[in-house]
């Protein structure tokens, strides 16, 4: 009876204790999804906003979360504000500088992580000196953030190339260890060494086997050059079966070692090719979403734009990243014939909307809902078009829960089309390549029988135009004129020659 009579006491005197379960690294996962870095803000080695970004603002953070995102990845380098010599204090102002951006982010309820990012000292000179600094700056950073909500993640350090594989895996475990003496259950994110790809994460060593609070994590701008440089082109059916492939070694990994794994940074360079960039966007995230691996789009507000951190705004890569889902519309393709009328195609892989709408953008507009077709369609034809702009089309449908899928979005310039004229060459007298194959060019000749206008243009497999070679009117004659394809994968492709109401498409196959 006493017992009973204090027990009831307690809970009179406590009514509002409460017990909050400790986040997993998996369910960490499962909430992460869909994140995005603040890239080239925090962490250039001149300061906060000294590459171009204003310093972070907390309505950035409002704008992630209406957007759609549940992840904010935030770059930090620490070096230009920590002590150089014992105890390797970090300036007070910018760890407060560095807690309140966190807190803003937290305090909307997304998953944040924070990391060592470009600390170039200790990559290029791993010394007994430079590891105790790098030590007590951990040891700085665990212990100023040890009251901070469960979706404040740690990554220990961001891409440590030139150090070798074998410094990576003791910085690792070591940090770990600092990490866990303020932090015994904060998720700690650990990669492989040089640019901690995800052949490196695999073989990187777990830094502890008896801890259960880990997540691995690895980078992508793949294919190479296409990600980085922008040469090239993506979407090709062996393009989209490599990034799947690196998906599932990533999966396969993950199972066996049991340890949930994000991609941290991928992207590809605002130069890429329009058409293949988005497909690159969306297979990335596709595959990341079938395969349980949250993704963090790399925007730096430069060579890779998403966000405009002074106006707001996103991009339509933005859409990509939110509204992409395993049942979106994909494989999507483009063309264009007589009249300038545009031919829209596409893989459905979703059964329960009702309809498709297919939005449209014209120039640097916005996309609007343009036309609806069944939900069995695959094709659309806009012949309201005309020639002097660019047009945009992507796809919508909606599931029965009110979810929206889209496709991602294709393009086709129209600037450069033209009205065939009345009359024209009946026929060209010559038109060949050659050599055919080549590597890494050929040369194209043509004939005309009298003055036309004259479009040239080489396109891939899939019907996007890579190239135009001649776009003028000409005067009767000969012509001659060199293909470049240094930048182009090996493969098919396809020149096509238009003059007057005159069409002629020929095959070239170009092996490297």
């Amino acid at each position: 009876m006493e017992k009973t009579i204090w027990i009831t006491a307690i809970l009179l005197i406590c009514p509002a204790v409460s017990v909050r379960a400790q986040l997993s690294p998996y369910d960490a996962a499962r909430g992460m999804t869909r994140g995005i870095n603040i890239g080239n803000t925090m962490e250039p080695p001149g300061g906060e906003g000294t590459w171009g970004n204003p310093p972070v603002q907390e309505r950035a953070f409002d704008d992630y979360r209406n957007a759609g995102f549940t992840a904010v990845r935030i770059p930090i380098m620490w070096d230009g504000h920590t002590s150089t010599v014992w105890t390797y204090a970090i300036d007070s102002a910018w760890l407060s500088r560095v807690e309140q951006v966190v807190d803003w982010g937290l305090q909307r309820g997304l998953f944040i992580i924070i990391n060592a990012h470009h600390e170039a000292w200790i990559k290029n000179s791993f010394t007994s000196a430079n590891i105790a600094r790098f030590d007590s700056i951990w040891s700085q950073i665990a212990a100023r953030f040890q009251g901070k909500s469960d979706s404040l993640i740690f990554e220990i350090i961001n891409e440590p190339y030139p150090m070798s594989e074998s410094n990576v895996d003791v910085l690792n475990a070591q940090v770990l260890g600092i990490i866990r003496r303020t932090n015994p259950t904060r998720i700690v994110a650990f990669s492989g060494y040089m640019w901690s790809n995800s052949d490196q994460l695999i073989a990187a060593a777990i830094p502890d086997r008896s801890d259960y609070h880990l997540i691995g994590y690895y980078h992508s701008y793949d294919p190479y050059p296409f990600g980085l440089v922008g040469t090239g082109t993506y979407g090709s059916p062996s393009d989209i079966n490599a990034t799947t492939a690196k998906f599932d070694e990533v999966a396969t990994w993950s199972a066996q070692k049991v340890i949930p794994v994000t991609l941290d940074e991928f992207g590809y360079i605002d130069s890429c090719e329009y058409n293949s960039k988005m497909c690159a966007y969306g297979t990335v995230v596709d595959q990341a979403l079938r395969h349980g691996v949250p993704s963090f789009a790399w925007d730096d507000g430069g060579d890779f734009p998403i966000y405009n951190r002074t106006t707001g705004g996103f991009n339509e890569i933005k859409d990509v990243l939110i509204h992409t889902y395993p049942q979106s519309p994909n494989g999507m393709k483009i063309s264009h014939g007589t009249n300038n009328t545009i031919t829209l195609q596409w893989h459905n892989r979703n059964v329960e909307d009702d309809s498709i709408v297919v939005q449209r953008r014209v120039g640097s507009g916005s996309f609007v809902n343009y036309a609806k077709v069944a939900p069995t369609d695959s094709v659309f034809r806009d012949s309201a078009t005309s020639a002097g702009g660019q047009y945009f089309y992507r796809l919508s449908v909606w599931m029965k829960d009110s979810t929206e899928l889209q496709s991602y979005p294709i393009t086709i310039n129209l600037l450069a089309t033209w009205v065939p004229p009345a009359k024209g060459p009946s026929r060209f007298n010559l038109f060949d390549n050659f050599p055919n194959p080549f590597n890494p060019s050929t040369t194209i000749r043509y004939e005309l029988p009298k003055f036309s206008m004259v479009r040239l243009s080489v396109y891939d497999i899939l019907g996007r135009e890579v190239s135009v070679l001649v776009n003028e009117r000409k005067n009767a004659g000969s012509y001659e004129v060199k293909f470049d394809a240094a930048g182009l994968s090996s493969g098919v492709y396809f020149y096509r020659i238009q003059a007057g109401e005159f069409t002629q498409t020929k095959r070239l196959l170009l092996l490297k």
